[in-house]
């Protein structure tokens, strides 16, 4: 239950109640992503501990296991997406933030391999199945709860705060090895540090659901300009269907809305590799480069790079989305597919070779600026593709199945290709890149949005 805009015809909506929509959706949504990237920021820290430290495979091993959390993310989409469909964006969005804290909680307390041998692998198996499950099912609740409470004109800005928690997740996870880095180094993080990383992101969890109940309750009484955005309601699942539709069930999606469904999981191929290729691989790369320069100080510098174009990204996103209520989601869609099918090989290339950090936060900031164009971008234009009455199923299963095979595997297939110099990986994210230009290019174009002709908002 979250305050909304009224909507009424001829009425201005309320700033103070966007404000709120905007909060009540993002909070709980940025620590989710904050849990999901503690796991790929720490996993080359926390890996000796649940695997044979004399390993050479043992960081394969654990991103084998970040890629198993993708894997299971329709099973999520499917579970959470009908949750929202039929109780409500914001009761779907609750439950996969409680699992995905129990989650980090759990990996927190995990005895090591020392300790219980295999079991230790065991453990950390169940928690990313866990995870996994919880984010498949948070990304649609979070996206279509942002895209139908977005006014008229301005869903793209709404719908990119999604996006900037996203981001936000992973500044905040940076932030955290950034601490660490101050107070220890790589020894003591592999240790011990990464448990506290987890506790606090699984308590950082429970205490946004906390504030966002006490949010709500406070926003029930607060007094603004219209009736409608004065009250705290229930986000609508989208009126029930009518007779004549069929209910969010995944027979109906596959009978009725597959061209959709297949459209969003070819957008998403290529933007969803890039995506943890740019903010997983890449800084896993400059670390290990930095390090190898200079140490611990080394790595630390790397750190803090990462974190400012981190930073950088988070705030670029308000701003692609605002710019695409101007000039529509294809045009930005367009060009991120056209640059990141040229660049790509250069950014990986380049991230294991430059020490110099002038040029490093450079390259960073520019390829964050390129990955914008989709990321602010491709939430609002997933949702406009199907009717409100099985939005959020057909919405995240579309990512869900995409980011299994292309999203949380890339860096696996990096470190899995490695030896090779990273040129198999290279043409293999250069590909899928061409697939999100080509699915760019077939899509409408124009700035008017059908959420705003369609029933299933999130109305009072």
């Amino acid at each position: 239950m979250i305050p909304t805009p009224s909507a009424a015809a001829g009425a201005h909506p309320d700033r103070r109640a966007q404000v709120r929509v905007i909060l009540a959706g993002s909070v709980p949504n940025l620590v989710q992503w904050f849990n999901l990237y503690l796991y790929a920021t720490f996993a080359p820290y926390f890996r000796t501990e649940f695997f044979d430290p004399d390993s050479p495979d043992s960081l394969i091993y654990v991103y084998g296991l970040f890629a198993l959390t993708f894997v299971v993310r329709p099973l999520g989409s499917w579970l959470f997406g009908r949750l929202a469909d039929t109780r409500g964006r914001q009761r779907a969005l609750v439950a996969a933030v409680t699992m995905m804290s129990a989650g980090s909680v759990a990996l927190a307390l995990a005895p090591t391999e020392r300790a219980v041998g295999a079991w230790a692998a065991v453990i950390l198996v169940v928690v990313s199945l866990l995870q996994g499950i919880a984010t498949g099912g948070e990304y649609a609740a979070a996206t279509v709860l942002l895209s139908e409470s977005g006014t008229r004109g301005h869903r793209g800005f709404f719908a990119s705060f999604q996006a900037t928690t996203i981001v936000g997740g992973l500044v905040l996870a940076q932030a955290c090895l950034l601490v660490l880095l101050l107070i220890s180094d790589r020894a003591g993080i592999s240790e011990w540090g990464w448990r506290v990383a987890f506790v606090v992101g699984g308590v950082a969890g429970l205490a946004s659901l906390l504030w966002a109940r006490g949010f709500k309750r406070g926003a029930s009484g607060a007094g603004t300009a219209s009736s409608a955005a004065a009250s705290s309601v229930a986000v609508s699942s989208s009126p029930k269907p009518a007779s004549s539709e069929p209910a969010s069930t995944m027979k109906a999606l596959f009978r009725n809305h597959w061209r959709p469904l297949v459209w969003v999981i070819l957008l998403t191929a290529g933007g969803s590799a890039a995506f943890y290729t740019a903010t997983v691989t890449v800084p896993f790369l400059i670390r290990e480069t930095f390090f190898t320069a200079d140490g611990t100080s080394g790595e630390l510098t790397a750190t803090g790079l990462v974190l400012a174009a981190l930073v950088a990204l988070m705030l670029m996103q308000p701003l692609g989305g605002a710019l695409s209520d101007r000039i529509g989601r294809k045009p930005l869609l367009i060009a991120f597919g056209v640059l990141g099918f040229v660049g790509a090989g250069v950014l990986v290339t380049v991230a294991a070779q430059v020490t110099s950090p002038p040029a490093v936060l450079g390259i960073l900031v520019l390829a964050f600026a390129v990955l914008t164009c989709y990321l602010s971008v491709n939430g609002i234009a997933k949702a406009e593709v199907f009717p409100a009455h099985i939005r959020a199923l057909g919405v995240g299963f579309g990512y869900a199945v995409a980011n299994s095979l292309f999203g949380g595997t890339a860096p696996l297939i990096y470190h899995a290709t490695v030896g090779g110099g990273g040129a198999g990986f290279i043409v293999y994210l250069t590909v899928l890149l061409g697939v999100t230009l080509g699915a760019a290019l077939v899509m409408r174009g124009g700035v008017s949005t059908p959420l705003d002709a369609q029933a299933g908002s999130a109305k009072g």
